[in-house]
């Protein structure tokens, strides 16, 4: 193809993506155009014509510029003067009624901004309310804009006033809804959410925003690797994708969800609304596998999915029976399951999640600990001290002899962790992930002390602390036994695939943590998953929970409905 004045920027980009190169070096307001967002509005209504006008530069110079690039520069010299021409069709417009009866104008002058100011244009045209309209002043005619308002059918009024300036008026129009057929050319007006360094949690945000999405809108996600386990999750919710690679480590990923007819709306219904949260980001590998899962994503649709950096703030949805599937603490659904909430306990996903780090020193025993003050999470009564008192006592110690601290009101891994790694403190109890996190940045740093081996010399016949595992709602298991088999089944599966898998399985969750990859390979090679049906280990989750709560009521008879799941029927 021949690129004359009039030919749209898109088109010849389209054609000869390398010309976008071109064009950025030949003037220093094209720089903008590396902005993505910026390019594709630009592109698809200007003409190299009004490009040259932008940066100020000759037209016949750009033109020569961009045709010997693709080797078409003696068809140029052929073509002239008709290369030069501009686009034929005028855009002209009379003054109409509406623009007296505009309540309120707001005014928007470009004439100071540098280079291509179409998208904010776009952006403020897409706030006006009802009974505003939008004047934008310009110092020469904004072509492009005039073009892209037409196509658009959007109501507009130029005026040029006799000092040279150019005011155009922009009526408010309602937004119209997408189309499964058109929403790819419109994803300029997409919300853009940019996880990357993102201190909150994206995962919850990006499925909020997901969730208040009605048909026919969008969204797009800036971030450095394409998420497919998010991919499958929101294909599964009835939105459409694709991914632009901009760089290494940055990714646009454009979701839309799709516009469906009755019969298709129909169809969704057969897919079950689950909430599921987990009381720690340690199971954030094994959720993320779990929503690569096609079979799994067919028979679900997630409303909502929490993991808490608090861990106690998920016992009240379990309390208040918001969440349907729960990884929990065994010690946590137990105090639950007494109490009266109806849930039950399927597996114990979740082993040995106690580690006692000390930092300047190696304690080969509780021995060397003693003139350390021991930072512990939570609080004295929560399972991290009881099992540290437990298993220093059945080594004969004296639980007195040693100095533990605890936070106001509690002791948050997180804290202890960032307060170990700058020295504030030397020796801590972590769970996982904070324990690997913290072993990885302070290079001086020792796991002292195994609980799981201390656990096993205390005559335990498994040998391993049964932490946690996954919680089902009563009502859910009894109305969609069928689901929670489906989901166990995968649970199952991707929970030995991270064990297999652990390079990979870090590289699809770094960023979901918020962590370096090396952080979370270092946390995955440390925690210890095993899925393990609960009542096959009655008995030890029985003796466990006995060592945590020095209550009568914590027997085989009273605990044991708390496990009695079969998803074979």
């Amino acid at each position: 193809m021949i690129i004359l004045a009039k030919t749209k920027i898109s088109v010849a980009i389209n054609k000869h993506p390398e010309l976008k190169k071109v064009l950025m070096d030949m003037s220093p307001k094209f720089s903008k155009l590396e902005n993505n967002k910026i390019f594709r509005i630009v592109s698809k209504w200007a003409t190299f014509s009004d490009v040259a006008k932008v940066g100020k530069i000759s037209i016949c110079e750009l033109l020569h510029t961009l045709n010997n690039e693709i080797g078409n520069e003696d068809k140029l010299y052929l073509s002239f003067p008709e290369c030069i021409k501009e686009l034929e069709k005028e855009i002209k417009t009379v003054k109409p009624q509406w623009i007296d009866e505009i309540k309120q104008l707001i005014i928007f002058d470009v004439r100071e901004l540098d280079s291509f100011f179409l998208p904010k244009i776009i952006e403020k045209q897409k706030k006006l309310k009802k009974d505003q309209a939008l004047q934008v002043i310009n110092d020469f005619d904004p072509i492009p804009l005039k073009r892209m308002l037409e196509e658009n059918g959007d109501t507009f009024y130029l005026e040029e006033l006799k000092n040279g300036e150019f005011h155009l008026f922009v009526k408010y129009k309602k937004a119209e809804k997408l189309t499964n057929e058109n929403w790819k050319d419109n994803i300029e007006e997409f919300e853009e959410i940019n996880a990357i360094g993102m201190k909150e949690d994206p995962f919850e945000l990006i499925v909020k925003k997901a969730q208040s999405l009605e048909q026919g809108e969008g969204f797009v996600l800036k971030q450095m690797f394409e998420p497919t386990p998010l991919i499958n999750m929101l294909t599964g919710m009835g939105f459409e994708y694709f991914s632009e690679q901009k760089e290494t480590f940055r990714f646009l990923i454009y979701f839309f969800k799709t516009v469906t007819n009755g019969d298709e709306s129909n169809k969704q219904t057969d897919k079950i609304s689950v909430i599921i949260q987990s009381a720690t980001p340690i199971t954030y590998p094994i959720i993320m596998k779990m929503l690569q899962s096609k079979r799994l994503m067919d028979k679900i649709e997630i409303k909502e999915l929490k993991v808490w950096e608090e861990t106690e703030k998920h016992m009240a949805w379990v309390m208040n029976k918001k969440a349907d599937i729960t990884f929990t603490a065994v010690a946590a659904a137990a105090k639950l399951y007494l109490s009266g909430v109806d849930i039950k306990m399927y597996s114990i996903n979740i082993w040995d999640n106690f580690h006692l780090l000390t930092r300047g020193y190696d304690a080969k025993n509780f021995e060397d600990l003693k003139g350390h003050k021991i930072h512990v999470p939570l609080f004295k009564q929560a399972p991290p001290m009881i099992m540290t008192k437990h298993l220093i006592e059945a080594k004969g110690y004296n639980i007195d002899d040693f100095e533990f601290a605890f936070g106001n009101p509690f002791g948050r891994p997180e804290e202890i962790k960032n307060d170990f790694i700058s020295g504030k403190c030397d020796t801590v109890l972590l769970r996982e992930p904070e324990a690997s996190y913290a072993m990885y940045n302070a290079k001086d740093a020792y796991e002292s002390i195994s609980y799981s081996q201390l656990w096993e010399e205390d005559g335990n016949k498994i040998g391993n602390i049964p932490n946690a595992g996954l919680i089902f709602k009563g009502e859910f298991l009894r109305e969609h036994s069928d689901v929670a088999k489906v989901f166990v089944e995968e649970l199952e599966k991707a929970t030995k695939w991270v064990v297999e898998n652990k390079k990979a399985a870090a590289e699809m969750a770094f960023d979901i943590m918020k962590h370096k990859p090396g952080e979370v390979e270092l946390f995955l090679n440390r925690a210890h998953f095993e899925h393990v049906k609960s009542d096959e280990i009655l008995d030890e989750i029985v003796h466990y929970l006995q060592v945590l709560n020095d209550d009568e009521k914590y027997t085989k008879d009273s605990i044991a409905g708390l496990f009695e799941i079969d998803l074979n029927d």
